[in-house]
C-alpha cells in the first residue's frame, strides 16, 4: 500500500527516481511497467500497469460514450506514457506533463494506496493551505464511515 509522501528530484533527462519506500511498497509489476498520466495536468499520476489495466477495462464499459469517461480518456491519453523503470529505480515523465504540471527538480511523491501522484511542491502545499477540507466534506465523509 503506497501511503505517505516522500521529497523526491526530476533530473535532467526528465526521470524521476522514486523513494526507496515507494518502490518497495509498488503493487508488483512482472516487468516493472508504469503508466505515467494525469487526470487533470495538475500533477503526475503514476500506476503500475495492472492497475491502470483495471482503470482501463471500466473505461470500457457501458456506457462508453459517457461525456465524463470521454473526457477523462482525453486526458490520460494525451499525458499518458507507458514506460518502464530502470534498474535504479527511475521512471521517465512525460515532456508535456512536466510542463503543465510544472514539475521539474525537486517534487513531492504522495502515496495514493495503488498509485502515486507526484506534484510540484510550492503549488501542493499551496493548494492545501487554500483548499482545507470544508464541514460539508467533513460530514460527506463520516457518512461514508471515516
Amino acid at each position: 500500500m503506497l501511503l505517505g509522501s516522500y521529497s523526491a528530484k526530476i533530473d535532467e533527462k526528465s526521470r524521476l527516481r522514486l523513494p526507496a519506500k515507494f518502490r518497495r511498497d509498488m503493487p508488483d509489476t512482472d516487468d516493472s511497467t508504469y503508466y505515467v498520466t494525469s487526470d487533470d495536468g495538475r500533477c503526475a499520476q503514476i500506476y503500475p500497469l495492472s492497475v491502470w489495466d483495471r482503470i482501463a477495462q471500466k473505461l470500457q464499459e457501458p456506457p462508453r460514450m459517457d461525456p465524463a469517461k470521454l473526457k477523462l480518456q482525453r486526458f490520460t491519453s494525451y499525458y499518458g506514457l507507458l514506460t518502464q523503470m530502470d534498474p535504479q529505480g527511475r521512471i521517465l515523465m512525460p515532456q508535456s506533463l512536466r510542463d503543465d504540471a510544472q514539475i521539474s527538480g525537486d517534487v513531492i511523491v504522495i502515496g495514493k494506496t495503488d498509485h502515486l501522484e507526484v506534484w510540484n511542491n510550492e503549488i501542493f502545499r499551496k493548494s492545501l493551505m487554500e483548499n482545507p477540507l470544508t464541514l460539508e466534506e467533513r460530514e460527506k465523509l463520516a457518512d461514508q464511515g471515516f
